[in-house]
């Protein structure tokens, strides 16, 4: 029941947003979502089982989990355009592939160009970095 609620609440706020531009800018505020994939989209990567990595968004600021430490940053929309500030993040140690998938994770999230929220209600962030461009696609999380 949740589940559908919050996909009739992002379908409507898609749906004003287009109607009023406006609203655009505060599509997102208030939501959290938890990472399923990136990278791309024929051959995605997946969050490693003994992790989370998560993102939520609260005024002009996003914070979660990157699978090991803490994140926040701040950012900005206009338009379908998505721009995170630098990551900040707590310095917790891991296993190397943790932190691998962590450096992965953070790397995307500072290189994002767009997002849409799919008919699914998931969120999609595309990126380009260094290394190639992508698609994390999350899912709506409720902590």
């Amino acid at each position: 029941m949740k589940k559908l609620l919050l996909s009739l609440s992002l379908a409507s706020l898609s749906i004003f947003s287009i109607i009023n531009p406006s609203m655009a800018s505060n599509s997102l505020n208030g939501t959290d979502w938890k990472l399923l994939s990136w990278g791309n989209e024929k051959s995605p990567q997946t969050v490693l089982k003994e992790t989370e990595i998560s993102l939520q968004f609260q005024d002009d600021q996003i914070s979660g989990s990157s699978g090991c430490n803490r994140y926040f940053a701040s950012y900005t929309l206009e338009d379908e355009q998505l721009k995170f500030g630098v990551a900040g993040r707590t310095q917790m140690a891991c296993p190397e592939e943790i932190m691998k998938q962590e450096d992965q994770f953070l790397s995307a999230l500072q290189a994002s160009k767009t997002y849409t929220i799919n008919s699914e209600g998931q969120l999609q962030i595309t990126y380009k970095t260094n290394q190639g461009s992508g698609v994390m696609i999350f899912a709506p999380h409720n902590p």
